[in-house]
């Protein structure tokens, strides 16, 4: 009679992790005080080293960078102000750092890496219908002192607002111009109407002209306003430094506490093979 063979025991893995993962919390039961003493220690060394934090200071600037239109204000102008790409350019310029360290009384380097510009997403639509400029953009300065900050901030705006807005400076000009000799032409005739000798053919031939430079410069007048208020470039909101922490030290204390906390929990998992190797046998 033949006898049956034994069942077979084959490799049951989930059983081994079973096993595995008891003998692990077991581990790290009997050795708790190592993670407790892994968290403390990570957590000292973390609010140690958030200690060593630099602390900087922050300004922002916000720049309206206007709407440009046609000499008539009826239709949109495609120039730098419609690119807000435009004053990320013109801050990380060389000349333009130049320029506003010597005007903040300061160097470069003091300034020059903590530069960055935004976008402000407005979700407006132009009069075509076309997609919106972005018209705010904050250029923002970061530096150990606040004053260098703020006046980097500032005066770098300055030059955006300068670079930019050379299309509506001229139209100002122009219209400016224009009005002045409106006004010197408009007090010519009304000195000319008010002579008692004059003609009543020449008096209303210089009415008309009169009403006529006088609606010219109503025209030009408005075109002004808008180039001025709408068009031109200009720093909506001037920048003031406040302090900020380049390290946050709530975050740095979590993170080196969790890292003591695994350490520890290493610790534990090899503690039966790692300890016994380093102490030394009796007569060695």
């Amino acid at each position: 009679m033949t006898t049956p063979a034994p069942p077979s025991r084959g490799f049951d893995p989930e059983a081994e992790q079973e096993v595995d993962f008891a003998r692990y919390v077991r581990l790290l039961a009997i050795r708790w005080w190592l993670l407790a003493a892994g968290l403390v220690a990570g957590a000292i060394v973390g609010y140690l080293i958030s200690l060593g934090g630099t602390q900087v200071y922050s300004a922002t600037a916000t720049v309206y960078l206007g709407q440009p239109t046609t000499p008539s204000g009826n239709g949109a102008v495609i120039t730098p102000q419609t690119n807000p790409s435009a004053v990320a350019t013109a801050v990380q310029s060389q000349a333009v750092q130049n320029t506003v360290a010597n005007e903040c009384h300061t160097s470069v380097s003091k300034f020059a890496k903590g530069i960055s510009t935004a976008a402000i997403a407005t979700g407006a639509a132009t009069k075509s219908g076309a997609a919106a400029v972005n018209p705010f953009v904050k250029v923002s300065v970061q530096a150990k002192k606040g004053k260098v900050a703020a006046c980097a901030a500032n005066k770098l705006a300055a030059q955006v607002v300068k670079l930019v807005g050379s299309y509506p400076a001229e139209s100002i000009k122009i219209l400016q111009e224009h009005i002045a000799f409106d006004n010197a032409d408009i007090k010519s005739i009304e000195s000319a109407i008010a002579n008692p000798n004059i003609s009543d053919t020449n008096k209303l031939l210089l009415q008309s002209n009169l009403r006529s430079d006088q609606l010219d410069k109503t025209t030009n007048s408005q075109l002004l306003l808008l180039a001025q208020n709408v068009e031109s470039p200009s720093i909506y909101t001037p920048a003031a430094s406040h302090k900020v922490t380049a390290r946050s030290r709530r975050n740095t204390v979590v993170i080196a506490a969790l890292i003591g906390l695994i350490l520890g929990a290493l610790a534990a998992l090899l503690w039966d093979t790692v300890v016994p190797r380093l102490t030394p046998r009796n007569g060695e």
